[in-house]
């Protein structure tokens, strides 16, 4: 909807211009004032050379122009104002005199760029003054003309519905073409905040300098802007003309990665740069006549160089140069032409204003567009890289998983082999008294045969002691057997029935120490897991409680066991009365070995395989924590209902 209101209010104001615009007849001429001191008296006795009317261009001078205008109005123009028209902003110093045909001065004007801007009739860019006829008879219009720019004068007389038929087109054009500017500028800051890249920095000193370069030279600049500083009114086309450049390498040098690309042509953009930066400093002081020439022969000169550079990199297989180049080539195609209608090679003063007002505008978007590019090109780039990271975090995750299970399994055979040397230790204590007792019984049989005194019933009597030791000594050893049984398969029990086996097999080491063991069991603590590895870590954590106790020579030794249901969990806790576990390191006893016991042999592998194998093994979790009297660690299962033991059974 925007983009067809702009295309109608242009079509309608070129139509107005084409069907209501009228001007004055008139004849046109010049002479060149090669001593820039000739007055008005004395220029009315020269010879001036005839000239097509329309725009009078003579390329980059330092001389004064004369134009004489001989106008004849008609009776029936002269009910309307009438002015007169300079198009032209750059232009030093203009001066007006209109005479009638009796000669008499009837209007005196001195205006131009590098005078005070409220000295003009009409608050406008473009030089505009009314003409005060004094009648149908002819009149002479002289206007002298200096600047040490390039030399155009687009002149035109014309009436008041036309003056603001043509202004019109102007306004909607500056105003569309800085629209344009304003949100490059925001969306490129925007993005800039978000990125923190520093080709949006660059981009919007390039912008924001081209903006000060446009400005100086269609004269919005003086006219609402820096017309009170006159000199940066003098200034400012030859400055912005330098910084441009330079900011422009700035931006391509970094966008184009060009010391990475090309790095022989970075070089020559390097000293480039140099050079605008001395023609920068140059500007200031140095005469304007003089700085232009080069500006001009550096606007043609810079856009073919970045333009090539750009080609090159692209060749390079850097795509984002792609619309880098399609940007510069339009600007570059109406720099050269705005550059060559600046010193009279090639005319069509409005044609090469918007010309290279057009190009400049692609290359902007151009330039925002291959900024995005990049961006996605990075985006894509590191999402590729991410990608290949991930793959190769997977392998290294999976051989990182297979190597720590392997030596999750070596813990698991070390805490065997452990538990192995403390079992042979317990049947060592298991057999001692029944060993013993057989013992005695040997002795008692071999004195009662010597003396004579062996029976029938002490036979039997001693029978019967031997083989209830024998059986006590045989049921130890399927206990310890059954232990290390290597079965993985699950089975459904009570929980009961793990802390009987873990209490039977850790019975001697318990009685030796002298600590006492309560068991309080609720009614259904059924769990449906493999039984030797819940056994494992139940006696796992009876030797730790049995290795707290002694290590701290606690008096009264009691370890408490409970077992308990809630919801759908089957709780087990093992609580001791050995002063508990110091808070700075209670995180860490779960971690493989770590140990603070002194004086008994910890390899620190005894708590972290529990957790393992209620983790790994068993759907089951294990927490510890401080009571008044020592530590308490609980084992959490899922609970199996009573009544799916005795439908399997």
């Amino acid at each position: 909807m925007l983009t067809r209101l702009i295309f109608l209010s242009l079509l309608f104001s070129l139509t107005s211009l084409l069907e209501a615009r009228s001007e004055l007849e008139y004849d046109l001429s010049y002479f060149e004032d090669k001593t820039n001191k000739l007055t008005l008296n004395e220029i009315r006795n020269a010879s001036f050379i005839p000239q097509h009317k329309g725009v009078q261009s003579f390329g980059i001078v330092n001389t004064a122009y004369w134009f004489k205008l001989d106008i004849r109005p008609r009776q029936e123009q002269l009910s309307q104002n009438w002015w007169v028209k300079i198009d032209y902003p750059p232009l030093d110093f203009i001066d007006y005199y209109l005479l009638n045909s009796k000669d008499e001065l009837l209007k005196r004007i001195h205006s131009g760029e590098l005078r005070p801007f409220e000295a003009r009739e009409v608050s406008d860019p473009s030089f505009i003054h009314q003409l005060p006829f004094s009648g149908a008879q002819n009149h002479t219009l002289y206007i002298r003309v200096q600047t040490e720019g390039a030399l155009q004068v687009p002149l035109s007389l014309v009436n008041t519905h036309t003056l603001l038929q043509e202004q019109y087109l102007p306004v909607i054009i500056s105003g569309i073409y800085y629209g344009l500017f304003c949100i490059i500028v925001l969306y490129s800051s925007v993005i800039l905040l978000y990125t923190r890249d520093r080709n949006y920095l660059y981009y919007l000193v390039f912008v924001t300098t081209f903006a000060f370069w446009q400005l100086s030279l269609d004269g919005v600049g003086v006219a609402y802007i820096w017309g009170r500083y006159p000199w940066i009114v003098e200034h400012a086309s030859a400055l912005a003309t330098s910084m441009l450049t330079f900011s422009a390498i700035l931006f391509a040098r970094n966008f184009l990665n060009t010391s990475i690309y090309i790095p022989k042509m970075d070089i020559f953009l390097k000293y480039l740069m140099y050079f605008c930066v001395l023609l920068t400093l140059s500007a200031t002081i140095a005469p304007y006549h003089y700085v232009i020439q080069i500006d001009g022969l550096l606007s043609i000169f810079a856009p073919i160089a970045l333009f090539i550079t750009g080609i090159l990199v692209f060749k390079k297989g850097y795509r984002p140069a792609r619309f880098y180049i399609l940007g510069w080539f339009a600007f570059l195609i109406g720099c050269i032409l705005f550059s060559l209608n600046k010193f009279n090679i090639i005319g069509g003063f409005h044609l090469m204003n918007h010309a290279q007002q057009i190009g400049s505008a692609i290359e902007m978007i151009m330039l925002s567009w291959a900024l995005g590019d990049r961006v996605k090109s990075i985006q894509d780039r590191y999402l590729q890289k991410a990608n290949n990271l991930n793959a190769i975090l997977k392998r290294r995750l999976k051989k990182g998983l297979e190597v720590e299970r392997q030596k999750d399994k070596i813990l698991i055979q070390q805490s065997r082999l452990a538990a192995l040397g403390e079992m042979i230790e317990q049947i060592a204590h298991q057999w001692r008294q029944p060993l013993n007792t057989l013992a005695l019984i040997n002795q008692n049989l071999y004195f009662k045969f010597r003396l004579q005194e062996f029976t029938p019933e002490t036979f039997n009597e001693a029978h019967e002691k031997i083989d209830e030791s024998l059986q006590y000594m045989s049921q130890t050893i399927d206990d310890f057997r059954n232990f290390y049984t290597n079965t993985s398969e699950a089975e459904t029990y009570d929980l009961k029935e793990v802390v009987e086996s873990a209490l039977s097999l850790s019975e001697s080491i318990l009685n030796y120490a002298k600590i006492k063991v309560t068991v309080d069991s609720g009614e259904s603590t059924y769990v449906h897991n493999i039984k030797n590895e819940c056994v494992q870590v139940c006696m796992n954590i009876l030797k730790n409680a049995h290795d707290a106790l002694i290590e701290n020579r606690t008096e009264d030794r009691h370890i408490h066991i409970k077992l308990y249901t809630q919801e759908e969990h089957v709780y087990l806790s093992i609580e001791d009365n050995a002063g508990g576990i110091h808070q700075e390191i209670i995180d860490k006893i779960f971690e493989p070995y770590f140990t603070t016991k002194k004086g008994i042999n910890g390899t620190g592998i005894g708590l972290y395989m529990s957790k393992s194998i209620l983790q790994d093994h068993l759907n089951g979790t294990i927490t510890v924590n401080n009571t008044t009297k020592g530590a308490r660690f609980i084992i959490t299962l899922p609970q199996v209902e009573k009544h799916y033991k005795e439908k399997e059974s």
